[in-house]
């Protein structure tokens, strides 16, 4: 059981480590929002791990698989989503080097909003991607964590990926945090916001291309 434990665990590191919709996302909102936005963004990544792990554990991902007018439905409008979030990005970009900076004009309470926003985007860049979800259904049955029942192998499973993936982001905002300055600085925050928003986009078309 440990040689397979450690076997997961080593695929989920090279799973979370590469780079996809989440992390794009979440330097695109360090870069506009600072720590705070990005703390959040996190908080919702994470928040849509555990409600998929979850899933998973209970074999409610199977139905995503078994239907395919609702994956369609669920990848066509992830990957929309994702570009969505693209667009936006260069967006504020473009109004930022237009005088209509974001950080100089929003009030406290707008500040609020924009950062339950990064919440809101964390959580349904994950939910609404559903190669997560099928990374959980192809993932977990090939590792067998025996005398454990299946629902507690899958519960186990589903937890350790969400702690190596929390771990991960924990060392990411840390760096985020050690280069803040750096991300306040307008060339630099705009530059990181056009590089992530066409990173997004072109992530966003290729969920809508795959098929």
């Amino acid at each position: 059981m440990l040689q397979q434990l450690i076997t997961f665990i080593l695929a989920s590191l090279l799973i979370i480590i590469v780079p996809g919709p989440d992390m794009a996302l979440l330097l695109r909102n360090a870069a506009h929002g600072g720590q705070r936005v990005a703390r959040h963004t996190v908080i919702g990544i994470m928040t849509g791990n555990v409600i998929l792990g979850t899933a998973a554990a209970f074999g409610l991902t199977v139905l995503l698989m078994a239907s395919t007018t609702l994956y369609h439905v669920v990848r066509i409008a992830g990957g929309l989503y994702i570009v969505w979030l693209g667009i936006q990005s260069i967006r504020s970009v473009w109004l930022q080097r237009h005088g209509a900076s974001i950080e100089g004009t929003i009030t406290h309470a707008h500040r609020e909003i924009v950062t339950h926003h990064g919440f809101r985007e964390g959580l349904l860049s994950n939910l609404l991607n559903p190669k997560v979800a099928i990374f959980y259904l192809s993932l977990f049955p090939q590792f067998n964590l025996s005398p454990l029942s299946p629902l507690i192998q899958h519960v186990v499973l589903a937890g350790c990926f969400c702690l190596l993936a929390a771990a991960w982001y924990v060392i990411v905002l840390a760096i985020l945090r050690r280069i803040e300055q750096l991300l306040r600085k307008q060339a630099f925050s705009q530059t990181l916001g056009l590089v992530t928003g066409s990173v997004l986009m072109g992530l966003g078309g290729w969920v809508l291309a795959r098929r």
